[in-house]
């Protein structure tokens, strides 16, 4: 494959050229834009590297050849070219470095057979090959999935991406969190309610499953569930039918169910908080997934991934991670998963003031600059380092365990159940640094 490149300035057409060739590429260079929209093309070029001087040759070989990665290079205003359709923008004068940098990155994207074709789901690693089997096998049949894994690890775009694939994606994907939403109101906004059917229900309400009729029901965090609604869930798995709040007949609903959970559930079984006919009902196909520290050929094609997401969505060029900054991100535990190097990702493409992100730019966890800031000793398990994580973030916000719970991604009940789990243990006191822990509803 070759690189185009066109720029009016001989010069440079010439030096990035020697820089192409020294990547062991075949450069395509052209000073006239007319001669490069004659040659460019998707069979020959993967990558073409373009002065902002032509910006409407960058938006129009964007949008004719979307395969083809635009890399801008210029003076001007960079949100320009990246709205017209370049990945990158370098502005001039730059360094060799800077554009070796930028074309290794374009070089080493995953071929289209690596990755899962639903683009918000970045899988490399092999790893989760298995998982991306799993996945095309079940997506067209109608068997229930349980979706295993730590939070941040991507179980609901899995969900998503099955839903996609599956005879029913032209009906209705529809989730509902378990865990964040109180006890008392799931049955009604499951099932629904008729009007009448108690104080404050004014008019008919219909419930998820109904509104999952012909499409897919994600019943997110399903370990959070009571045991009695358990129970009334496994009949409406069973039957296909369910009896809305106040109503008086049972309601015939087409669903194809995929559950998700954060939780070890045979554990929850062996302790008696999940029902083991509801389990072998929604475990009918298992994937479990791995946490990000356990494949870590995804970590920099996902952080590549949300540098273009962010610099898309604010309008602003894309940045390429130094070497320093890809060591560290390799290095991190990540125990907050994927949604944690979203953020951490996020953060640095709106501080960082470069064109290229280092370590520095880097915050993770709690706001340490650097993993080495959060080294753990050797020996530490995960549940130790979980535990130290919840008791230094609540910590951090004075007990407030609605603060603590959204920093660390998960839900009022979850936080709640293993401070009640650490408790049981004699392994946690509801206080923290001597301050007393606060729930609050918002």
């Amino acid at each position: 494959m070759c690189v185009a490149i066109l720029d009016s300035d001989t010069a440079i057409v010439s030096i990035l050229s020697e820089i192409v060739h020294d990547l062991g590429q075949t450069p395509s260079p052209y000073h006239d834009k007319d001669r490069f929209l004659g040659a460019i093309d998707p069979a020959s070029h993967n990558v073409a590297i373009i002065s902002d001087d032509f910006i409407d040759v960058i938006e129009g070989t964007k949008q004719v050849y979307q395969s083809i990665e635009i890399v801008a290079i210029g003076t001007g205003e960079g949100s320009r070219c990246i709205k017209a359709g370049a990945t990158h923008y370098l502005k001039k004068p730059f360094c060799a470095q800077d554009i070796q940098q930028v074309l290794g990155i374009l070089m080493k994207k995953p071929a289209p057979g690596r990755a899962h074709r639903d683009e918000s789901f970045i899988a490399v690693d092999p790893s989760m090959e298995k998982i991306l089997e799993i996945i095309s096998k079940v997506s067209p049949t109608q068997a229930p999935v349980l979706i295993q894994g730590e939070s941040g690890t991507g179980k609901e775009i899995i969900a998503r991406s099955i839903h996609s694939l599956s005879r029913r994606k032209d009906g209705p994907y529809v989730g509902i969190n378990l865990a964040a939403i109180p006890e008392s109101l799931l049955e009604s906004e499951l099932f629904g309610y008729e009007k009448g059917a108690f104080t404050g229900a004014y008019a008919t309400r219909i419930g998820k499953f109904e509104l999952a009729h012909g499409g897919t029901i994600l019943l997110d965090e399903v370990t959070e569930v009571s045991l009695g609604l358990q129970a009334k869930l496994l009949r409406v798995l069973q039957e296909k039918q369910i009896d809305r709040v106040g109503g008086k007949a049972s309601i015939s609903v087409d669903f194809r169910v995929i559950a998700t959970t954060n939780r070890d559930i045979e554990e929850d079984i062996q302790a008696g908080r999940f029902r083991h006919d509801l389990f072998f009902r929604l475990n009918v196909i298992p994937i479990k997934v791995p946490p990000l520290r356990c494949r870590r050929d995804d970590i920099l094609p996902l952080a590549e991934h949300f540098i273009h997401k962010v610099a898309q969505r604010e309008g602003i060029p894309e940045k390429t991670l130094a070497k320093d900054a890809q060591n560290s991100l390799l290095k991190y535990a990540w125990p907050g998963n994927v949604r944690e190097l979203e953020n951490v990702v996020e953060r640095a493409m709106i501080l960082c003031d470069e064109a290229m992100i280092t370590s520095e730019d880097l915050i993770f966890g709690m706001g340490s600059p650097t993993p080495a800031a959060r080294s753990l000793p050797v020996g530490t398990t995960i549940h130790e380092m979980e535990k130290g994580l919840i008791v230094s973030t609540l910590s951090s916000v004075d007990g407030n365990r609605t603060k603590a719970a959204s920093l660390l991604g998960i839900s009022i009940r979850t936080l709640r159940n293993k401070l009640n789990e650490y408790s049981q243990n004699s392994q946690f006191s509801d206080t923290t640094q001597g301050k007393k822990t606060q729930e609050f509803s918002g």
